[in-house]
């Protein structure tokens, strides 16, 4: 595992280069991002057996795009209503029938569009790479239509705060093409845009907290459509599982509440600002409901772009003698050791596709879902074809 504890050490070394830096380099900052994406990208089947169904399905598009041409029997592996990433592998699959190639192209997207949306309004964008190696990082390696539909929705987000509904109803039911649990993102453009009462909060906190112990969240899964990326009654039944009582949902509420709330009256009242601070605590409200299926969780990832705006928003304002940077760095880098402490099974050792082998990761999951092993010795092998990249 050490080299993605090596991952969180250059993105330190990074936010200590800019931090200082009245205003960052746009340019470290895009190869920082391309660098990450690259590592994501190459990596070998890490995350196990969300990056085998990918691989499988795009597999079988591309044999049938060198083939009889006839994509319409393929629509049987699109999910529901979610066309858009059913075109996204048409599309890739025009110039590579690899699936290697196809989950590195994927990647590299997502993260474009990550970087575009934190160039664009992020206030402090070195702090908010640290917020976000905490939170979402690790997801990009394994839930890749979901992470992208987060970044396509993130690319419409200032219609928002600009009133314009139908574009940001446009970049909801584009994202919501690729992963439909999007669709709860709708719910912001109606939220006025405004700085709640404390006591409005805590009250919307507590109701969500006693909601969560209740069979709610459990019809809403049930009713949510597929989370997954294959639509099997074993993967649904595991979607639904009460995991027990996540006391980390919690313990992230709290943080950011109480970071919140700690500098509420320093918060300016513009549009943009109250928006992203609104979409932090519509979060914890989603955290503290599905606080007992860590599946559910999903479901506030839309909104973490709040808390990579509002965490470094507040940092800046921040005038007491509370080391609330040094608070910040912590805090998120201990939340991406304690997903690489989870994910440790999955991920070890890593090693790119562009070494042949075993891929990195639990044995079981390889022999399960590894349909064919003679991509151990040629990882541009093609069961079907023999095409050259």
């Amino acid at each position: 595992m050490i080299i993605y504890y090596f991952v969180l050490i250059i993105s330190l070394i990074f936010y200590f280069i800019q931090k200082d830096k009245r205003v960052p380099s746009v340019s470290l900052f895009f190869c920082f991002m391309l660098a990450i994406a690259l590592f994501v990208g190459l990596g070998d089947m890490i995350g196990g057996y969300d990056r085998y169904i990918y691989g499988e399905v795009f597999d079988s598009i591309a044999d049938e795009m060198r083939g009889k041409g006839n994509i319409s029997s393929l629509f049987y592996l699109v999910n529901g209503k979610e066309y858009g990433y059913f075109v996204w592998q048409i599309i890739v699959s025009v110039f590579t029938p690899n699936r290697y190639i196809f989950i590195l192209v994927t990647t590299l997207t997502i993260y474009y569009l990550f970087f575009r949306v934190m160039r664009r309004y992020m206030l402090d964008y070195p702090l908010a790479v640290i917020v976000f190696m905490g939170m979402l990082f690790y997801f990009t390696m394994t839930y890749l239509r979901a992470v992208f539909a987060i970044a396509i929705l993130w690319q419409g987000i200032r219609y928002i705060w600009e009133r314009k509904f139908w574009k940001y109803a446009f970049f909801v039911v584009l994202a919501a093409s690729f992963h439909t649990s999007i669709l709860i993102a709708l719910v912001m453009y109606f939220i006025p845009i405004k700085r709640y009462s404390k006591k409005t909060i805590i009250i919307w906190l507590i109701l969500c907290f006693v909601a969560g112990m209740t069979p709610l969240p459990n019809i809403i899964l049930a009713n949510a459509g597929s989370l997954t990326e294959k639509n099997t009654g074993e993967v649904n039944a595991y979607e639904l599982q009460e995991q027990g009582f996540r006391i980390e949902y919690v313990l992230e509420v709290l943080f950011f509440i109480w970071l919140i709330f700690k500098n509420y009256n320093k918060i300016d009242t513009d549009k943009r600002t109250l928006t992203f601070l609104n979409m932090t605590i519509v979060l914890c409200f989603i955290l503290l409901f599905f606080m007992r299926f860590g599946q559910g969780g999903r479901f506030a990832w839309p909104f973490y772009i709040g808390v990579f705006y509002i965490i470094p928003y507040l940092v800046s304002k921040n005038k007491t003698s509370l080391p609330l940077t040094s608070i910040v760095l912590v805090v998120f880098s201990l939340l991406f050791i304690r997903i690489s402490i989870a994910w440790e099974s999955l991920n070890v050792p890593y090693t790119t596709f562009l070494t042949n082998g075993t891929p990195a990761g639990d044995g079981k999951i390889f022999n399960k879902y590894e349909y064919d092993l003679n991509y151990v010795d040629d990882k541009f092998y093609r069961p079907a074809f023999d095409i050259a990249l």
